[in-house]
């Protein structure tokens, strides 16, 4: 008898999210879809299979984990290629700016951040400057119907940003 596959969708109704949170999250995955990111499984434990990548094209952006194993759900983005501050409304900003995830691989407080790199790089993110940055540069935990809509703007961005390179 063959296994099915788990989908993400299968995750995320088998999370500990609110109905209403599951609803936000598959949609934000059919948004992935819809706009030529797949979404695939990560390499699992049997203990842990809610992990997910994110791959625009050949790239992985970023990774989802529905995991009760895991404090709360998360979605960590891997790029910053957003293209110019510029054209980025303040608030999308901002509320990038907190989700920013310093490396704390090797850090004096004794917490790890898990990444197996050697701590921290700098980046720039929508003009500002930010220094020891984990390879996942932006974490988002147990993100909200709001937090979703700004994690697809930043996708939207990454998107203009591969199509502005393609360009020039």
């Amino acid at each position: 008898m063959l296994k099915q596959k788990l989908t993400v969708e299968d995750a995320i109704k088998n999370s500990d999210l609110s109905e209403d949170l599951q609803k936000s999250h598959i949609e934000f995955c059919q948004f992935l879809k819809d706009n030529e990111f797949s979404v695939e499984p990560e390499d699992h434990t049997e203990a842990d299979k809610s992990g997910w990548k994110i791959i625009y094209i050949t790239e992985c952006v970023g990774h989802l984990n529905y995991s009760k194993l895991h404090s709360e759900p998360g979605i960590w983005i891997d790029t910053s290629d957003f293209g110019s501050s510029g054209s980025t409304d303040d608030v999308l900003k901002e509320t990038t700016w907190v989700h920013v995830r310093n490396c704390e691989h090797f850090s004096s407080n004794g917490k790890k951040c898990g990444c197996g790199k050697q701590p921290g790089f700098n980046k720039m993110i929508f003009g500002k400057e930010h220094k020891n940055l984990c390879f996942a540069l932006l974490e988002f935990m147990n993100p909200d119907a709001e937090t979703l809509d700004d994690i697809k703007k930043l996708m939207l961005l990454f998107i203009q940003s591969k199509s502005d390179i393609q360009r020039t």
